[in-house]
């Protein structure tokens, strides 16, 4: 039995093409689908970032039917249905949409770069007013690390997932390393409905674990909701690799790298609800994605 909760959201402007609003504040509901009102709200906002009309109407659509949804609200959703429906009929592409930043930044999609304030704003909010000197060395490997989306975080309402770092996919690929043992390492990343994933693990270094010194790993994608999509493990064959995974939708996705005998927690749905079981080897890896559609060209005629 579905129990309605209020909720409730807060709209600046839909319509005017010039200020599309993105979602605010909502309390989540569980619909038996094993959705949440606040992965549906994720996934309207990104189709609205991403120009994705399609998508977007799609999950307005399932946000009109949550259970005790304010009338104002459903019927804002309404015409933000009905705007999109234009925009898709006309391919219309939006630019620079207010407060998509902080929902692209990352991902390697033009205009949405990730990279932290400028320094004199980050001086001036310290209280300081002369340059701090940086070596080279570091200002570049900061450079690195923003241009392939690490240290942005996926800031997603799963909690099992809310740790992932955002891998840059421009190029239809994007390659990220780590250092996992009793822990679990999180990636998030854009793919278009219709891809074929390919996650590849390579070992790079083992050390000693908690229980072994050996290359085992496990690999595990998610879509958007939690679901498990596809998993792979250490075997005589070689490192983890998951080869042609079709991504149901166009969204953002999620990988986990960890160790033996770390596990998701999955509902009667296939949903991740948490993690049990701790790491017992240590490895040095590094992930690679592929076979995705470049992240500037999702949505309606790229970006």
């Amino acid at each position: 039995m579905t129990v309605a909760i209020p909720v409730a959201m807060r709209v600046r402007s839909w319509l005017p093409l010039s200020a599309i609003a993105l979602l605010a504040t909502w309390a989540v509901a569980a619909p038996a689908s094993g959705q949440s009102t606040a992965t549906l709200q994720d996934a309207l906002q990104l189709a609205v970032c991403l120009n994705d009309w399609e998508g977007g109407i799609l999950r307005a659509s399932q946000l009109e039917t949550v259970p005790g949804l304010p009338v104002k609200t459903r019927a804002e959703l309404v015409l933000l249905g009905r705007q999109m429906q234009i925009y898709q009929q006309n391919q219309t592409v939006v630019s620079n949409i207010s407060g998509c930043e902080p929902v692209l930044a990352g991902f390697g999609l033009s205009g949405y770069t990730g990279r932290p304030l400028e320094v004199a704003r980050a001086l001036a909010s310290v209280g300081l007013s002369e340059p701090i000197l940086t070596p080279d060395q570091v200002l570049r490997q900061q450079e690195a690390l923003w241009q392939a989306g690490l240290g942005i975080t996926a800031d997603t309402t799963l909690g099992p997932l809310a740790e992932a770092q955002r891998i840059n996919t421009s190029a239809g690929s994007g390659i990220s390393t780590g250092a996992v043992s009793r822990r679990i390492d999180l990636y998030a990343f854009l793919g278009a409905q219709g891809d074929t994933a390919n996650l590849d693990v390579r070992v790079t270094q083992q050390r000693q674990g908690l229980l072994y010194s050996d290359d085992n790993s496990l690999l595990f994608l998610f879509d958007a909701e939690g679901r498990l999509l596809a998993e792979a493990q250490t075997t005589d064959a070689g490192p983890p690799r998951l080869a042609g995974v079709p991504l149901p939708a166009t969204g953002v996705y999620y990988a986990a790298v960890t160790t033996p005998q770390h596990r998701p927690v999955l509902d009667q749905g296939g949903f991740i609800t948490g993690w049990q079981g701790i790491g017992v080897s240590a490895i040095n890896y590094t992930l690679t994605v592929s076979g995705l559609t470049p992240s500037p060209e999702l949505g309606v005629g790229g970006r």
